[in-house]
């Protein structure tokens, strides 16, 4: 006879309660490993940017980096592409993205709300594409205007369209990052990925990823920025999607929860009437 007390949760010791445990113990590490690289990354962004300030001069491997990639013997049919990701990241066109993004997945969300839909996903999706995209801008020009950085320019280096805009970070590389990593995000995600059609979004998932990886490469070779630059945009980028996404996460999970309740007391205040 087993004479071992009784022990609360004794009976619960199973293989399912303890996956269960283990799965949250790893969900946990990783959160905080997460929250570690973040804040490791964060406070390089801040170092890099103070030492900039200091010595705003291009290093060595900026000037370097520059001279080799300007006398690269390119086909001619192979410039046009590296020049389209700074192109379709200036000012402009990165400004009609985000409210055009607003409008229509603000759209999609009322159809499907008209036909008994939850709207929550679209409108939330909506709202940090579109105020997402404005803080990026928002803090780059904090950061910009804080290092205050000199453009590149001759006679170092050849610049194909010189820019008044201080140069550390680059803004172009930090929006790529931001903008199309988030879409590439959204691109991945459950609903989607279950769509029928999801192979439709291949192109644009394969220009997404070249659209980051290039934007660094066609803002050092057309000499507006150096290499520490688009460095730094690479990194504050990706500080702001990750920020960006958990954000996101964290809203959409709450706003569901909040509308599936209210149409839970909608429904019991009809069937009381």
């Amino acid at each position: 006879m087993d004479s071992t007390p009784d022990l609360p949760g004794k009976q619960t010791l199973d293989g399912n309660t303890l996956a269960g445990g283990v799965k949250r113990r790893s969900t946990h590490t990783r959160r905080n490993a997460a929250i570690i690289l973040w804040l490791i990354g964060f406070m390089a962004l801040v170092g890099a940017s103070v030492t900039v300030s200091f010595h705003p001069a291009p290093w060595p491997l900026d000037l370097q980096t520059t001279i080799t990639l300007q006398h690269l013997l390119l086909w001619p049919w192979l410039i046009p592409p590296i020049g389209w990701p700074s192109i379709v990241g200036d000012v402009l066109p990165s400004f009609i993205y985000p409210p055009v993004w607003f409008v229509a997945l603000s759209l999609i969300g009322v159809v499907i709300w008209r036909r008994g839909g939850s709207p929550i996903p679209w409108f939330v999706t909506a709202i940090f594409l579109f105020l997402g995209t404005l803080l990026m801008g928002g803090l780059d020009q904090l950061i910009v205007l804080s290092v205050a950085r000199p453009r590149p320019g001759p006679p170092l280096i050849h610049v194909y369209m010189p820019e008044p805009i201080p140069s550390f970070p680059s803004g172009h590389v930090e929006y790529a990052v931001v903008y199309y990593g988030f879409l590439l995000y959204l691109s991945l995600t459950k609903p989607v990925s279950q769509w029928r059609y999801r192979w439709l979004l291949i192109p644009f998932q394969l220009f997404a990823v070249l659209d980051i990886l290039l934007i660094g490469f066609s803002r050092v070779y057309e000499g507006s920025h150096w290499l520490t630059d688009a460095s730094a945009g690479y990194l504050s980028g990706a500080l702001l999607l990750a920020l960006l996404i958990v954000l996101y996460r964290w809203t959409l999970d709450r706003m569901t929860k909040w509308y599936e309740k209210r149409l839970a007391e909608k429904s019991a205040q009809n069937q009381q009437a």
